[in-house]
């Protein structure tokens, strides 16, 4: 008897915690195009990421797990893997930032073939999302995407480090070129 009662109260120790019992992650699938033309746009970078979600006091925690980064094809489309079948686990649904030099980024959840962007539209399970081009005037006073998070390794990120800096070398800033102490190019 006592077992059963150590099974069920760890059990349920993880249903009330920040822990998602089963949940398949991913493959995420988009197109991203122009706002105002329509049209696919090549070599958008999509950076997902992937935390720890911790249950602690009222508000709760999250720390850095994992990233992966694409861009997207000539037809504008990217595909990100996902963490696959996850069991018990405290990884939470991937937070996706797709940016090119030149437009203004997006950033939103994904999580069960939901896209939560402002304009996201629907082609069975590939999401539609717009970019909006802006001129220098609106891209010299906009601050570009944020920056990915700074647990993550250089490997998992450079394609997005390498387009915000390229952004930032258009609108007359000096480009990075170091992350976490390594330098880049």
């Amino acid at each position: 008897m006592k077992k059963i009662f150590i099974i069920a109260f760890i059990f349920n120790l993880f249903l009330l915690s920040s822990c998602h019992p089963v949940r398949i992650d991913g493959p995420y699938k988009g197109r991203i195009i122009d706002a105002d033309t329509r049209q696919p746009i090549e070599g958008v970078v999509v950076l997902g990421v992937w935390y720890k979600e911790y249950a602690i006091g009222a508000t709760g925690g999250s720390e850095f797990y994992d990233a992966e980064e694409t861009v997207t094809d000539k037809n504008g489309d990217f595909k990100i893997k996902g963490k696959g079948l996850l069991l018990f686990s405290f990884v939470g649904p991937v937070d996706l930032t797709i940016f090119k030099a030149g437009y203004k980024y997006v950033r939103g959840g994904w999580e069960h073939g939901i896209g939560y962007f402002d304009d996201i539209r629907w082609n069975g399970k590939t999401g539609i999302i717009p970019l909006k081009k802006l001129t220098m005037e609106e891209r010299k006073k906009s601050h570009g995407p944020p920056d990915p998070p700074s647990q993550a390794p250089l490997k998992k990120v450079i394609l997005m480090l390498r387009e915000i800096d390229k952004d930032d070398k258009e609108r007359g800033l000096r480009a990075r070129g170091i992350w976490n102490g390594e330098r880049y190019e």
